[in-house]
């Protein structure tokens, strides 16, 4: 999936979707085949990782858990406003007490609603807050591995928590 129609079926959804916006757009996204929803999730994880930075949390006084629902809320207001948001991380800050947690279901309602099958995909880039750790200023070593950078982020930042 581009990136194109990736963008034009958020926005199908309106600046401010509610449950029933984005139960529409799994409905859709349930009429296609099954690498275009895998496709939609990897578009949807990538523009969340970009948006998991040290600046955009702190803009957006959210931490955790509530930092990726702000970070869906951005996303899911369509191409136009996550480019500024991503421009410029105090962009965010109007975000701070919105969140789209449903927009993370989407994918994998219209995946297992069409196919039948459990969902079991893992998108290249991970969207749970801290996973960018370029986007943290970390520098790491290959040898390190994807903990490590969860611990940096829970010690530097002062409040995230990891189970």
């Amino acid at each position: 999936m581009e990136q194109k129609e990736f963008w034009r079926l958020v926005e199908s959804m309106g600046t401010e979707p509610d449950d029933d916006a984005f139960g529409r757009l799994a409905d859709e996204l349930a009429t296609r085949q099954a690498w275009e929803i895998l496709a939609f999730e990897d578009q949807l994880a990538s523009a969340l990782y970009a948006l998991d930075t040290r600046d955009h949390a702190r803009a957006a006084r959210a931490r955790g858990d509530w930092f990726l629902y702000v970070r869906c809320a951005a996303v899911s207001s369509g191409s136009s406003i996550y480019q500024q948001v991503l421009a410029d991380p105090k962009e965010l800050r109007r975000f701070a007490r919105r969140e789209a947690e449903p927009l993370l279901y989407v994918a994998m309602k219209a995946y297992e609603r069409s196919t039948g099958d459990a969902w079991t995909h893992e998108s290249p880039v991970s969207y749970e807050s801290g996973s960018n750790v370029a986007g943290w200023g970390v520098v790491l070593s290959a040898s390190c591995g994807p903990d490590w950078a969860r611990v940096w982020v829970s010690a530097s930042s002062g409040g995230f928590r990891w189970a």
